[in-house]
């Protein structure tokens, strides 16, 4: 063991690609609020088991050490039970900075015979990478913005041009539809810090020559903030607004939407937060279409006194220039088809 050579690999995206295993053996928490794609999670230490060895390390370091390898120990024998990986397989293995806790894990694999490294710096090295990415790379791609009030069909035009084009989906990788009745069910948005990680992922592969599709989004989707270094770039490309007729746009959010009319709770939790932000009449000529269950006036209304007025306040409606606007006729994928294989601006 002492003369083991321990194999430290620096991070970078080719470095990664080049496993076929990558373990991330922090906590289960650690590991829920951020960790590489891909990774698997085999924690050396339970949340709990973290938090009383961190107090103990305070009172105690040498103590806490011991007491530390004693339940590492006994977990990596659990996580030995669990692992059927192939001896061909490259592994990786990282912790908070590429200390004891990955060191344990690999020291035990290697001696059985694995072909296994340690990414040097752990989970901070690539967290490191992803914000100097957000920060100094993305904003230089030539982004495009799809505009339109809601009810459009924006995300539906853009899935159609990720087909053939490079396209981000903010509210897709948020699990967040974006407007005040955009909470998803049975759809927890990811943290902070791995919504970062999946755009950052998403973005390292395209083509920094090509153009970049996105919505005219806020900058908030939800809980989450799109990176501001990044929101701030996306006016400056070519700009397309989209609009149909009213009544379309209606049809078009009771399919989108249509899991808030069969569950009554999403529907009042939602229109406790509107009623907190709109004015009192203009609450209040939404919910006698809602007390009818008259669904479709009901969201005629919420379009009339809350969406189309909040639409007016938004970046993209008073400061971004519209470079050409596509009326829809049908919000439907045989329209938006059309409009796209007719538009050069594509």
């Amino acid at each position: 063991m002492k003369n083991m050579r321990i194999n430290k690999v620096s991070f970078t995206d080719k470095t990664i690609d080049q496993y076929n295993v990558i373990i991330d053996v922090r906590t289960p928490l650690e590991y829920k609020e951020d960790h590489i794609p891909g990774s698997s999670n085999y924690a050396v230490l339970t949340n709990k088991q973290r938090h009383e060895i961190g107090i103990k390390y305070k009172e105690n370091s040498f103590l806490a050490k011991k007491i530390g390898a004693q339940l590492i120990s006994q977990n990596i024998a659990k996580i030995l039970g669990k692992i059927n990986f192939d001896k061909k397989e490259t592994i990786l293995i990282y912790c908070w900075r590429g200390g004891l806790r990955s060191l344990s894990l690999y020291l035990v694999l290697k001696q059985i015979g694995y072909d296994v490294y340690l990414l040097d710096g752990g989970y901070k090295a690539y967290r490191r990478n992803v914000v100097n990415y957000l920060e100094k790379i993305a904003p230089k791609f030539r982004y495009n913005q799809l505009m339109g009030i809601t009810g459009v069909g924006k995300t539906l035009f853009l899935k159609e041009l990720s087909k053939n084009y490079q396209t981000i989906d903010f509210e897709g990788l948020a699990n967040h539809k974006g407007s005040i009745l955009g909470n998803i069910p049975n759809k927890i948005q990811p943290s902070q810090k791995y919504f970062e990680t999946l755009i950052y992922e998403k973005l390292k592969r395209f083509n920094a020559k090509k153009r970049v599709w996105v919505e005219a989004e806020s900058i908030k989707v939800g809980k989450l903030n799109i990176p501001s270094l990044v929101w701030r770039s996306m006016p400056l490309g070519r700009n397309i607004k989209i609009s149909s007729s009213l009544d379309e746009r209606v049809k078009y959010i009771l399919k989108d939407y249509k899991y808030f009319t069969s569950d009554p709770k999403l529907m009042s939790e939602a229109l406790r937060v509107l009623k907190q932000i709109i004015p009192k009449e203009d609450f209040s000529n939404i919910e006698k279409s809602l007390k009818k269950k008259n669904y479709y006036e009901f969201v005629k209304a919420l379009i009339i006194y809350h969406y189309d007025k909040a639409y007016k306040k938004t970046r993209a409606e008073s400061a971004s220039m519209v470079f050409v606007e596509i009326y829809l006729e049908k919000i439907n994928l045989n329209y938006i088809r059309r409009a796209i294989s007719m538009n050069k601006s594509f």
